[in-house]
This record gives C-alpha cells, sequence and structure tokens, in this order.
C-alpha cells in the first residue's frame, strides 16, 4: 500500500479491508469504533504526531512496514 509519504487519510486506509485488519489487530480499542466523516479526514501523519509519542516506536514501525507490503 502507498502511504504517500504519511500523507494518506485515515479513511483510505480503512477503505481497505485488508488494512482495517491490521489496525484492528494492532490497535483493538481504537479502530473497532465507527467514526465521524471527521475523523476519516485525519492524514497518517497527523495521527502518529498526536498519538506516536503515546505508543511504543516499535510498534509503530512494525504496524507501517505491514501497511507498506500490501
Amino acid at each position: 500500500m502507498d502511504l504517500r509519504n504519511r500523507k494518506i487519510t485515515i479513511g483510505e486506509i480503512l477503505d481497505r479491508p485488508d488494512a482495517r485488519a491490521i489496525l484492528t489487530r494492532r490497535f483493538p480499542l481504537v479502530f473497532k469504533k465507527s467514526y465521524s466523516p471527521v475523523a476519516k479526514t485525519v492524514t497518517l501523519e497527523q495521527l502518529l504526531a498526536l498519538v506516536g509519542g503515546f505508543l511504543p516506536q516499535r510498534l509503530v514501525a512494525d504496524t507501517l512496514r505491514d501497511l507498506e507490503r500490501l
């Protein structure tokens, strides 16, 4: 999957069932819920800036790698 330098939106990622499965598996408390249309317009870069400091860097790196492999 092309993450477009992390400029891809969360909505675009969640629209792909295989990518949604990765996020749901790694972050079940966050990605099992439904979202407002506004939340889906957030870019991956913006999301990582918001929560990246609270997550283990290894988990973030592994997740990004798995998404890129799709």
